[in-house]
């Protein structure tokens, strides 16, 4: 597929590697010089400095053949622009990100009219994902598949954990409708066998039947304390969206930003929110507002460093749960490490939306997991794939796979080797991240 990306910042980057990986005939569009050139050096692509808002521009023959336009700019107005354009001469599908409140939640004029297939913004999604995470009852965290038949639940195991703490897979008393499929520790991703061991402070992810995933996580409560307060460091997009959104649940809500000019417009826009105008690293300051009794603190600054610093610091002062924002792929093995409960990566999920969009019917769910170490994906067996008619102890997978779940029909099948995959299937697998486009080319049709 020939794809164009207009705008060469953290999120096209991003965008532009996973495309890369995926075998896409890229064109980036770019007017900053110097982010042009880090790009022709990073990557294997055509590089075209100028205005993605431009005729001029869009109307090079390199753009008019793409199959789809994705546009991240820094500006929402180029980005439907460029959409808008993009329709006009042909490009058949457009994605653009939209940031700003006032366009992403009222625009008059519908998508479908702008030429936008797809509208991401990317610190909206980051703040859904971060007021589930607060509003989760147990210390699990869960994704549905095959229609919510299916779920992946990651669990953060402690010593008191009886069923899982210092025990071999092998040994483990688990149901047989449910897989450990990955063990996340100290950073790296590991996929085990029965003689493998879980450790307290691993993480484990789950994948099974739905209803027995729940059981399972039901016993590992640990109930957690529901969350009603909130510290949200950093008064940006991401800022305002989740505190909007954890006000209209009826919590305490307190934003702490520097920026005298966004605290007016904080304070106008959040009258059930404290606003407060101050330093968020200054730790008296943290004291006097009551760190030590916060149900949660967010940090959601435009500095990975700070972020996750301040909010290990705050975990240190006393509160209960802590998470930070951030935007560098490799600060995310640190989490673990550092103690911070959960880091939230909107590149990720933008990635991860765009390419569930690219894919379409081939790839129904993807979710990429916080340090893009794995994936899993969902996706249905087509009728000449190399895969359908063979058992999965030969169906030429790679090690670091598994195939967690098998919906045929209205049955859930948890394989074990000698299951035969057949077409149409649709299949749960978890995956290695070098392993990703293996399984899809196993899966997909086969070439004539």
């Amino acid at each position: 597929m020939k794809t164009t990306i207009i705008g060469a910042g953290k999120v096209g980057k991003e965008i532009a590697s996973r495309l890369l990986q995926e075998g896409h005939d890229l064109v980036v569009i770019e007017k900053n010089e110097a982010k042009l050139e880090k790009i022709e050096e990073d990557f294997d692509c055509l590089c075209i400095k100028g205005s993605g808002a431009a005729a001029k521009t869009l109307n090079s023959p390199a753009v008019t053949q793409s199959d789809l336009l994705i546009a991240v700019t820094n500006s929402d107005e180029v980005n439907m622009i460029a959409c808008m354009t993009a329709k006009r001469i042909g490009i058949p599908r457009t994605v653009a990100r939209i940031r700003d409140p006032d366009y992403s939640q009222n625009l008059i004029i519908s998508k479908e009219d702008l030429g936008i297939d797809l509208i991401i913004n990317p610190d909206y999604s980051a703040a859904l994902e971060i007021s589930r995470f607060l509003t989760l009852s147990l210390p699990v965290h869960m994704e549905p598949f095959a229609r919510g038949r299916v779920k992946l639940a990651d669990i953060a195991v402690d010593e008191d954990m009886q069923m899982f703490a210092n025990k071999k897979l092998m040994d483990m008393d688990i149901p047989r409708s449910l897989l450990i499929v990955a063990i996340s520790r100290n950073g790296e991703m590991l996929v085990p066998g029965g003689q493998d061991m879980v450790l307290p402070g691993d993480i484990i992810y789950l994948l099974g039947h739905s209803d027995v995933v729940n059981k399972i996580c039901g016993k590992v409560k640990k109930q957690r304390q529901k969350v009603q307060s909130v510290i949200i460091l950093g008064g940006g997009r991401i800022g305002f969206y989740l505190a909007e959104r954890l006000c209209a649940q009826g919590m305490k809500v307190k934003i702490i930003e520097q920026n005298k000019e966004k605290c007016r417009e904080l304070a106008e826009k959040l009258p059930n929110a404290l606003i407060l105008c101050a330093d968020g690293s200054d730790l008296e300051l943290l004291r006097r507002e009551g760190i030590k009794e916060i149900d949660a603190f967010v940090t959601v600054t435009g500095l990975d460093e700070e972020n996750l610093l301040l909010a290990l610091l705050a975990k240190q002062m006393g509160a209960k749960r802590v998470l930070a924002k951030i935007s560098r792929p490799g600060y995310a093995p640190l989490v673990e490490k550092l103690g911070v409960d959960a880091a939230i990566s909107p590149r990720l999920i933008t990635a991860s939306e765009i390419l569930r969009f690219i894919k379409g019917g081939r790839i129904l769910s993807l979710i990429l997991l916080l340090n893009e170490q794995a994936e899993v994906i969902e996706l249905i067996v087509q009728p000449d794939s190399k895969i359908a008619g063979r058992p999965l102890h030969r169906s030429g997978l790679p090690r670091g796979t598994i195939v967690g779940a098998i919906q045929r029909g209205n049955k859930i099948i948890i394989p074990q080797g000698n299951d035969v995959i057949l077409q149409n299937d649709r299949l749960v697998v978890f995956a290695l991240g070098h392993n990703v486009h293996i399984v899809e080319s196993l899966c997909g049709e086969e070439q004539t």
